[in-house]
């Protein structure tokens, strides 16, 4: 007998854990807590508008002197005085060298009295040929008379000029004796002290160069130009007028007064494949110095108006680029449920990229308000659908003009 009631103990045994775990299933089912609903993401949004489309172009570029030249020595004698400090700066038509003058004022002297007896021999011959010329008319010289009278005076003429041109010669001589400076400028220094013998074969004296204005020389790639000139450039449809030249000293600060393009040169360099421009630079302060390396860059005077949408907006996928805009609707694929505030990719077709955003084709409005913060929270990306909270918007787009 126990034998037989111990075997339906064990009969009745995976009854009863069925039965257990049945019940235990139905429990948790009835006080399961049902899901949580994902927290909104929270975003800011910035409205589309028509803007000016800011951009720049930076390239590298050398100073160099507006004018430039080498002093000369252009007559022999032995230099007497040096009239400046080497490297000072210099005035248009101040003395910086004199060469011995002695020999030239002589020389000059000397001009002055032949041009003077050559002037008396003139006046003379004139009144010879005037006289013999009243007699031929009189019938009583003959015409060999009147012929050397001519000859005569057509001789002290040309002496007369010779003896001036001789004159001005010995002036202009004179005035080489004393080196000027052609233009305001800095001087370098001179390899040659005072008592040196100098003359045209010496060589380079000084040199000077001006510092205000000074020149930004540089150049541009032909394609970027043409590209430029097209309108497909991100200076769209510009001119070589309508861009302004800025510098950057030291990398980062710009230089305060803006350059004017002065030059374009007519033909590429198919060395390098760019176009040579120049541009002048106010220098004051002689803050720039020829030589410098600096770095230009080129901006639009007037921009183009252009509708734009912030970079850190646009998104990429396989299927093109969007933007997300915040919208009411319900969970995608579901028709029915609570409408709630989330994301939807909205398409679009861009232009050209700017500095302050990309130029929006199709896609977008004027007033459209787009998500500019907040697509990424906790390493994941805004999903379409996802919920969102609208924390404030961003500051439109300034609109110049």
């Amino acid at each position: 007998m126990p034998f037989k009631h111990l075997k339906n103990i064990f009969v009745l045994i995976p009854a009863v854990i069925v039965v257990l775990a049945l019940l235990a299933i139905l429990s948790g089912w009835l006080w399961q807590t049902p899901p949580v609903p994902p927290l909104p993401q929270k975003v800011s949004l910035t409205e589309v508008t028509t803007a000016d489309a800011l951009s720049s172009f930076e390239i590298i570029g050398v100073l160099e002197a507006d004018q430039k030249v080498d002093l000369l020595a252009r007559v022999s004698g032995f230099l007497t005085g040096i009239k400046f400090k080497e490297g000072d700066p210099v005035k248009k038509d101040q003395i910086l060298f004199t060469i011995e003058p002695d020999q030239y004022q002589a020389a000059l002297a000397s001009a002055e009295a032949s041009s003077l007896s050559a002037s008396a021999n003139f006046t003379k011959s004139e009144l010879d040929f005037n006289r013999t010329n009243d007699l031929y008319n009189k019938r009583t010289a003959p015409k060999s008379d009147l012929d050397n009278a001519q000859a005569a005076l057509d001789v002290a003429k040309a002496s007369t000029l010779s003896a001036r041109a001789a004159l001005d010669q010995a002036r202009l001589n004179l005035g080489y004796t004393t080196v000027k400076a052609p233009f305001d400028g800095r001087v370098s220094d001179t390899p040659f002290s005072e008592g040196s013998l100098l003359g045209p074969e010496s060589g380079v004296l000084a040199t000077i160069v001006s510092q205000d204005p000074i020149l930004a020389d540089f150049g541009i790639s032909d394609k970027y130009m043409a590209a430029m000139r097209l309108g497909e450039g991100t200076l769209p449809g510009q001119t070589v007028e309508n861009i302004e030249v800025r510098l950057k000293i030291n990398g980062e600060k710009f230089y305060p007064e803006p350059g004017e393009l002065i030059y374009r040169a007519p033909l590429i360099d198919r060395g390098t494949d760019t176009i040579k421009l120049k541009a002048s630079f106010k220098n004051p302060e002689a803050v720039l110095l020829p030589g410098q390396s600096v770095v230009i860059s080129l901006t639009a005077k007037v921009p183009p108006k252009l509708l734009l949408a912030p970079k850190a907006a646009v998104m990429t996928s396989s299927q093109g680029n969007f933007v997300y805009q915040a919208v009411m609707g319900k969970a995608p694929g579901k028709d029915e449920g609570p409408e709630y505030l989330q994301a939807k990719a909205t398409f679009i077709k861009l232009g050209r990229e700017f500095d302050n955003g990309y130029e929006v084709l199709e896609g977008l409005a004027a007033g459209d308000k787009i998500v500019s913060l907040g697509l990424m929270a906790g390493g994941a990306a805004l999903r379409p659908g996802a919920p969102v909270e609208v924390v404030e918007d961003e500051p439109k787009q300034e609109t110049a003009g």
